[in-house]
């Protein structure tokens, strides 16, 4: 996908042919981290009002689930008819799913408008990497995604403190609706400034695939969920149906996830690698407000704050990488970032064990952070060196399915394992919703106290250990990469 002409003569992001595109871009971005960091904040209070506390990972695993599939539908179909017509739709989805979130009068109705909210959250993410390579010039490509991690530490800062007041003075559903202002302003900034069609035609895109690898995907979640005997057939189903995806997509220039993206070096290890570091961290991440919540006595802002310091991290290592990389290599930082993370939440899981004081935990939650952005801005900003040409949205797409898997993989292994751990304790699972959000002044429970802690800690060991799967995958994602 050949940039428009105009933008080859920006020098800088707020240059007039690229102002809309970095300004649209940007507003996405805050909305995103805004929504990723509210909605974790705000799980206690919504398993608390809509109770069906065992499906509560699934508010986050459906949105997760069909954002990593049409993450991939959309960096195939910007090849095919272009940016544009792509994000107007992706946009629209996403702003649509949020405001039918809001208004959701129990917990299966969250789950299905999370389900259109994730479509088009997948899309928009799709959109917005491929558009910083496709319509920005060379120079400007570090620089759009360092804004894009500045945006995305503003709101680490500002979002857990929106979150307090929203759930303080009004209700968890103004989370989902804060979607159609800032959704609204980006679709009006990006409708006419993203780049049209591709000047060739192509190939339409393969339907057949999409619904293998939504199959493929969704048998792995149920089997991650389970957590019993049904996950070995759901594991098999998943492992066959990726399998015959990629087989029938060897060779093919129109292949949606095609073998050279996901599987072959470098491209395919370095997704592999940034994939396994995401399902071994982002699950501590997104249950750490249950956890300070019921297990802690956390109260609202204690909760909501509690969310910063892993995206905090993350988004100082995004920066660092950023100029690091140019200096010593991404090679280098690649394997420093990688090696940061699992030490890191073998931390966290300590503290659980051990019921440390909160600021050890939120320090290594910082120091994991600080981990993934360097591995992961680097990861992505490789994508674009390596794609092959005309490959962009696709390659694009393919690295961030990868880890969208591992959010999606993360979450589930982390809910599922936490709350199957205190529902063998307690008897019931239910039991977690009479803790939730209820303050110091309320009276303890603490036999559910305690399996909440034992349920968290035992989540936090695994994550720490499949994270440091990662590292195995390194050296064969940089084998071709030298530091200078």
């Amino acid at each position: 996908m050949a940039p428009p002409a105009v933008a080859t003569e920006a020098t800088h992001l707020l240059h007039p042919s690229v102002r809309r595109v970095t300004l649209s871009v940007l507003t996405l971005v805050g909305l995103s981290a805004f929504e990723g960091l509210a909605v974790a904040a705000a799980l206690p209070e919504v398993a608390a009002a809509l109770g069906d506390v065992a499906l509560l990972p699934w508010v986050i695993t459906s949105y997760l689930l069909l954002s990593g599939v049409s993450t991939v539908a959309a960096g195939a179909l910007a090849d095919r008819v272009g940016l544009r017509a792509v994000f107007r739709g992706a946009v629209a989805l996403f702003v649509l799913g949020g405001v039918l979130a809001g208004f959701a009068p129990d917990m299966k109705t969250l789950i299905a408008a999370r389900v259109i909210h994730g479509t088009g959250a997948g899309a928009v993410n799709a959109v917005g990497l491929t558009a910083v390579g496709a319509v920005f010039p060379q120079r400007l490509v570090a620089r759009a995604f360092a804004a894009n991690s500045i945006v995305w530490g503003v709101m680490s800062v500002a979002g857990p403190g929106l979150a307090a007041i929203l759930l303080s003075v009004a209700s968890w559903r103004w989370i989902f609706w804060m979607n159609l202002p800032l959704g609204g302003a980006a679709l009006l900034l990006g409708w006419s400034a993203m780049p049209g069609a591709p000047p060739t035609a192509s190939r339409a895109l393969r339907w057949s695939d999409l619904l293998l690898l939504m199959g493929a995907s969704m048998a792995l979640l149920v089997g991650v969920d389970a957590m019993d005997l049904s996950s070995i057939p759901a594991l098999l189903v998943a492992g066959a149906l990726g399998a015959f995806l990629l087989y029938r997509s060897r060779g093919r220039d129109d292949a949606l996830l095609a073998p050279r993206h996901v599987l072959s070096a470098p491209l395919g290890p370095l997704a592999g690698a940034m994939g396994l570091l995401l399902v071994g961290a982002i699950g501590t991440q997104s249950f750490l407000p249950l956890y300070v919540s019921g297990a802690r006595g956390g109260g609202t802002e204690l909760v909501a704050g509690s969310v910063l310091f892993f995206v905090l991290g993350w988004t100082s290592g995004a920066n660092a990488a950023s100029r690091l990389a140019p200096r010593t290599g991404p090679a280098r930082v690649l394997r420093v970032g990688t090696a940061i993370v699992p030490f890191a939440l073998a931390a966290v899981s300590a503290v659980a064990w051990l019921q440390g004081p909160l600021y050890l935990l939120f320090g290594a939650l910082v120091v994991a952070g600080l981990g993934m952005g360097l591995a992961t801005n680097t990861a992505l900003s490789l994508v674009r060196t390596l794609a092959p040409e005309g490959e962009l949205g696709r390659a694009t797409a393919a690295h961030q399915f990868v880890r969208n898997l591992g959010f999606l993989l993360g979450n589930a292994l982390f809910g599922a394992l936490m709350l199957w751990v205190v529902a063998n304790l307690t008897g019931d699972v239910e039991s977690v919703r009479a803790v939730l959000g209820q303050g110091s002044e309320a009276a303890p429970q603490p036999a559910v106290v305690a399996a909440i802690h034992t349920g968290f800690a035992t989540a936090a060991t695994v994550s720490a250990c499949v994270a440091l799967l990662a590292s195995l995958l390194v050296p064969w994602a940089t084998r071709t990469l030298r530091s200078p």
